[in-house]
């Protein structure tokens, strides 16, 4: 069983992070925030899918996520982008790229600029799907997807359920223990990792 502890929130990203490399998270926790070239040109790219979505949706009638659910009991699918969310039971709190709603679920999108589903990327998805039914408490079942942010190419999908919610309070308990100091930051085991880090310069570990 999960007790949460007395200690920090979480922006729901740094999740992807951890997944990468606990040292990567360690420096970002300290302050030490680097903006490559990819990083930029992916918010470019997404700033580009905000500003299409909003010529397309210009026109119809906005709602409340609260509004949104009650709609899809009648059978209606309402769509939002850059929904804040925040759960208060785990100390949660983040940005979803995309959200539909309606009769045959909820399905929670996120915009990556890779055709591989990583990791990391699923972890993200899943603490959306966590702190999205603890702050709302739906009666619909909810599905994660990430999405090619070039191509618009669904690259991954699955369906949120309790086996996934008992993994992800595994990870939330290790994060409080890091932030807590209760635990030591492991870096990645992987090469690879390292030689595409943006820490790599300053990591000892450097590979």
């Amino acid at each position: 069983m999960f007790q949460t502890p007395a200690g920090p929130w979480f922006s729901i990203s740094e999740f992807n992070i951890q997944a990468y490399c606990e040292v990567q998270l360690k420096y970002r926790w300290a302050g030490i925030k680097i903006t490559t070239p990819a990083m930029t040109m992916g918010t470019q790219t997404h700033e580009q899918i905000e500003q299409q979505f909003a010529e397309d949706t210009r026109e119809l009638e906005e709602v409340t996520i609260e509004e949104a659910l009650e709609l899809a009991k009648q059978g209606i699918t309402t769509v939002a982008r850059e929904l804040h969310i925040s759960s208060n039971t785990f100390r949660l709190n983040g940005i979803i790229d995309q959200i539909e709603i309606g009769p045959n679920g909820i399905i929670i999108l996120d915009d990556k600029p890779s055709d591989q589903p990583y990791f990391g990327s699923k972890v993200q998805l899943f603490m959306y799907a966590i702190a999205f039914k603890d702050h709302y408490k739906p009666d619909l079942d909810i599905h994660v997807k990430i999405r090619q942010s070039k191509t618009q190419k669904i690259v991954w999908e699955d369906t949120f359920n309790e086996k996934i919610h008992e993994e992800m309070m595994e990870r939330l308990q290790r994060m409080n223990e890091l932030a807590l100091g209760k635990r030591e930051f492991e870096p990645t085991q992987y090469e690879v990792k390292c030689r595409n880090c943006t820490y790599r310069e300053m990591c000892k570990k450097n590979v």
